[in-house]
């Protein structure tokens, strides 16, 4: 659906939310139709991504395949005998011996400002 993004084509692809605001909507969707997506940034940090009614379709059909693959009864066969394999060999984590609390009260909380979040979502969408 999609080919490798570029530098150039990522970087064409960011849309600032103001030209929303300049009621360049129709534009940008014309835009999306003709390159296939825009994210749209918002104080520098990605709100967003538009892709076209059609390419969404295929996103959500690839996901059921994914997540529903077709199995034949051979296939179906193997993969119960390999999970209970897996079962055999493993043990079942014990649960914790400590609760929240008492992690939080032995080392304290952070404090986190709005540019650590806006980093770490900038950094979450490379």
């Amino acid at each position: 659906m999609y080919d490798a993004l570029t530098a150039t084509k990522m970087l064409k692809s960011f849309v600032p939310i103001s030209r929303f605001n300049k009621g360049e909507a129709g534009k940008i969707i014309e835009e999306v139709k003709k390159d296939g997506i825009k994210v749209v940034v918002k104080n520098n940090a990605p709100e967003c991504v538009m892709i076209t009614v059609e390419d969404y379709d295929h996103l959500v059909e690839d996901s059921k395949k994914v997540l529903n693959p077709p199995q034949t009864p051979e296939q179906e066969k193997r993969r119960k005998e390999f999970i209970a394999r897996i079962r055999q060999n493993v043990t079942p984590p014990t649960p914790p011996t400590r609760n929240l609390k008492d992690v939080i009260e032995e080392i304290g909380t952070i404090d986190v400002d709005e540019d650590a979040i806006n980093e770490l979502r900038r950094i979450s969408m490379i």
